[in-house]
């Protein structure tokens, strides 16, 4: 067999050209595959390149207040920022009792809590202060990142985590995505306009880059310590020592009750006397009979039996209410009663209407066999006696209430939200309590409305006068009580309607989330 070179020479470029083809199919391939990847990873105009959450981190993690507020915040912030890169405990404790990675968010889980007792228990060399901050995200002008919700909450489609958060703002039965509430510690010394102003300036490094903002609200009222913050004055005290007194009698006037009551039981039955005394009148034993008392001979029993039950619907709705609008973790129990749930819970505030009816009834049964007497009396006493009446019987208990409320609930506990839940409703009552008195209290403005259910009690004396003048001309003369009657019903019937249609507003009051 002979060599042939020129056989060699082929086979040898014939390999060479195969391999080269080889590697460019593999070099084609691979730069196809990575314009793929860069077109697959490339974010929609308008939406940041990173989650929202891996933002946040980004400008938390070494985040504490600084160059900011009083020579002696700053002073305390470098102490605290020089410890920690120590690993001190009471400094770490600090630094770990907040997050910095928002968990939850496309959940409705509005509140980053953190672990407030950590931070607030720490007293030495500086004293840790929790500030719940309030941070909204907005996105740039004029985009739009509504999307077409189902009635799934679990079904988010394809869309684009973004818009996920930012698409639920205006829906009403939904958490608002676009906002949180971060518990950050920051020593004591510090101010929440301190902590907002250099939150700000942190945030803005990392959001503005990404055409979004994120705007920090801190309120002072938010920023609390452990203990009690509240401060103590006169009225307090004085708050106190009334109640004190109001207790001791109680207590001593039910020990007096007693013993009397054992010593008629040791006595022969037919020389037993019920034991009468104007002190036993604030006895604990007196007010419990008559509140358990039954009058089986009372034809209007089922009647207040009916107000008994819409009342405890109402208070379910008030229930609903404060749950509802305290911090909750996962939200979609709450949504999904929004979407498939008892419309009950959602309306229920409505059964105030037949309560009130039912009250009016009850006016009317008691007053008109007075106003049928033929006693000599001025038309103004006849008119004006029961008012005062009904008057004398609430405002002994409202004014404790709103006492209690102004100048002891304050004083009764403490965590992140308390100032915020009870600090400015003592406020309001001190200075509008005169409003609750006059029984106006739901003719001003809900912000300087001192207890939450005053509107009611306003409304109710309210109707209660309008209710005597209707029922003493309806006894004196029905056709005028009937007509007049008539024309409150029309008007009240009217005013609702004619305000629904032009505001647009629903026709039944619902509970809604924002």
């Amino acid at each position: 067999m002979s060599f042939c070179p020129t056989a060699v020479v082929a086979v040898v470029l014939i390999a060479l050209l195969s391999i080269e083809y080889s590697n460019g199919q593999v070099a084609s391939n691979n730069q196809s595959s990575v314009a793929l990847n860069a077109v697959a990873s490339t974010p929609e105009e308008g939406i940041p390149g990173s989650w929202v959450s891996d933002l946040f981190y980004q400008a938390l993690a070494n985040f504490t207040v600084r160059h900011v507020g009083s020579a002696k915040c700053r002073r305390q912030a470098e102490i605290y920022d020089s410890n920690l890169r120590n690993y001190t405990s009471w400094a770490v404790r600090m630094s770990e009792s907040w997050s910095r990675y928002p968990v939850g968010l496309l959940a409705g889980n509005r509140y980053q809590m953190g672990v407030y007792d950590e931070c607030v228990d720490v007293h030495h060399p500086i004293r840790g202060q929790y500030c719940l901050s309030e941070i909204k995200l907005s996105p740039p002008d004029g985009k739009n990142y509504g999307f077409n919700r189902t009635e799934n909450l679990d079904d988010f489609g394809n869309n684009h985590a973004w818009k996920t958060v930012l698409g639920w703002v205006d829906y009403p039965d939904q958490v608002q995505r676009n906002s949180l509430h971060l518990g950050i510690c920051i020593p004591d010394s510090c101010t929440a306009t301190d902590l907002q102003t250099s939150l700000q300036n942190e945030l803005d490094k990392v959001f503005i880059p990404e055409q979004f903002k994120a705007v920090v609200k801190v309120n002072p009222l938010l920023c609390t310590v452990s203990g009690d913050m509240y401060p103590y004055n006169t009225a307090y005290y004085v708050t106190n020592v009334i109640f004190g007194l109001l207790f001791l009698i109680c207590g001593a006037s039910t020990a007096f009750h007693y013993i009397a009551l054992n010593r008629q039981q040791k006595k022969k039955e037919d020389e037993r006397e019920v034991p009468n005394s104007f002190f036993y009148l604030f006895s604990f034993i007196h007010s419990l009979k008559i509140l358990l008392k039954f009058d089986k001979n009372n034809e209007y029993n089922m009647i207040n039996g009916w107000k008994a039950v819409i009342m405890i619907v109402i208070l379910l709705g008030h229930r609903f209410m404060y749950l509802v609008g305290n911090p909750i973790s996962n939200p979609k129990f709450i949504e999904n009663l929004y979407l498939s749930g008892r419309g009950l819970y959602l309306t229920s505030m409505n059964l105030t209407d037949p309560f009130f009816f039912v009250t009016g009834f009850l006016i009317y049964s008691t007053l008109v066999p007075v106003y049928k007497k033929t006693e000599e009396m001025s038309v103004l006493l006849k008119l004006i006696l029961p008012i005062i009446y009904r008057m004398i019987r609430i405002l002994p208990a409202y004014c404790a209430m709103m006492a209690i409320t102004a100048h002891i609930v304050p004083h009764l506990g403490d965590g992140p939200l308390w100032p915020y839940k009870t600090w400015d409703e003592a406020d309001i009552c001190k200075n509008y309590w005169w409003t609750n008195m006059l029984f106006i209290s739901n003719l001003i403005d809900t912000k300087y409305e001192c207890l939450i259910a005053s509107w009611y009690i306003s409304c109710d004396v309210q109707f209660f006068i309008l209710g005597v003048i209707v029922v003493y001309i309806y006894t004196k003369n029905t056709k005028s009580g009937i007509g007049l009657l008539t024309l409150i019903l029309g008007v009240s019937i009217a005013v609702p309607f004619i305000i629904t249609i032009l505001t647009k507003r629903e026709g039944i009051i619902k509970i809604l989330l924002p």
